[in-house]
């Protein structure tokens, strides 16, 4: 097993890894300063695009591909549809108006059929007016579940009977039964609690062999769990903070995860020079699933 940092990129909160296999590239978010990252694994080379003046300064919590082209973002507020080359930003949807101003969208990934799930957060990390939402193309948003602190770890089994969805400072990680044709969920039940392990469930995805990997915040690493949520695997990784995991690379056999710089005072930043970097991890003899486009 070797562990990587590919970019130079020191993100105040890198977040929402996700491999696009038509650039070959790795793309993620930077949330507070809205900007969006591409690494390259030929060249070694990272971009950025700053989408701050687009959204007007709000923060983007999660990205996933679109079927029409560009990036599906949930961002404080609504949903939008980010066109990087134009550096633009259109809202499909608002959401949590009613909410408190501290709250706004968080992680996000699209199902395999095409709809976008997105959970929401509130930024005062206490109070638990966050919910999860469901957008199917042209169509309002759904909320699913309601009552989250910080909604976080969204993903799926291979054979999409199961969702997963973490609230973080909770330490728990839930499944539901999960319907990919109509997309209801059901009879939420305990998957992990991390109680006894370091850290919390922030971003997580899931492999091939329906094992979920997990970002485990403040406790510097990255956890697998088995599909009865028993943890197979602690791998340490450089940084105190790292912040969600994916699948990339031509065989997505890589595992590249996001990390922050942010929540980490000066004395840790000094020991931690790493911090808000993108890493990848490689020889886990493991392999993902093709993360799914919106609207597809």
């Amino acid at each position: 097993m070797d562990i990587d940092c590919v970019s130079s990129v020191a993100n105040d909160l890198g977040e929402s890894p996700l491999w696009d296999p038509d650039s070959r590239r790795l793309y993620w978010i930077d949330a507070w300063r809205s900007e969006v990252h591409a690494f390259d694994p030929a060249t070694r080379e990272t971009s950025c695009t700053a989408l701050a003046p687009a959204l007007a300064g709000l923060p983007i919590g999660s990205i996933a591909r679109c079927a029409e082209g560009g990036l599906l973002s949930g961002v404080k507020g609504g949903f939008y549809h980010l066109d990087l080359a134009r550096r633009a930003a259109r809202l499909i949807a608002a959401v949590e108006a009613d909410r408190p101003a501290t709250n706004r969208l968080n992680d996000g990934k699209c199902d395999r059929a095409g709809r976008f799930w997105c959970a929401s957060v509130n930024t005062d990390h206490h109070t638990p007016t966050g919910a999860l939402w469901r957008l199917d193309q042209d169509k309002a948003p759904v909320r699913m579940e309601d009552g989250l602190t910080i909604g976080n770890g969204i993903a799926w089994s291979p054979d999409d009977r199961r969702l997963y969805l973490a609230d973080t400072l909770t330490a728990t990680v839930w499944q539901y039964d999960f319907d990919v044709a109509s997309g209801a969920i059901a009879n939420r039940r305990l998957f992990v609690s991390t109680v006894h392990i370091r850290g919390f469930v922030d971003g997580a995805t899931v492999d091939a062999d329906g094992c979920y990997w997990a970002a485990l915040f403040r406790g510097g690493a990255v956890a697998q769990f088995d599909p009865d949520g028993k943890l197979m695997r602690h791998i340490r990784l450089p940084v105190s903070n790292p912040t969600m995991c994916a699948f990339g690379g031509p065989c997505l056999d890589i595992l590249y995860v996001t990390s922050a710089s942010r929540f980490l005072d000066a004395a840790h930043l000094r020991d931690q020079p790493l911090a808000g970097r993108l890493f990848a991890i490689e020889g886990l003899g493991a392999r993902g699933l093709a993360e799914p486009r919106f609207g597809a």
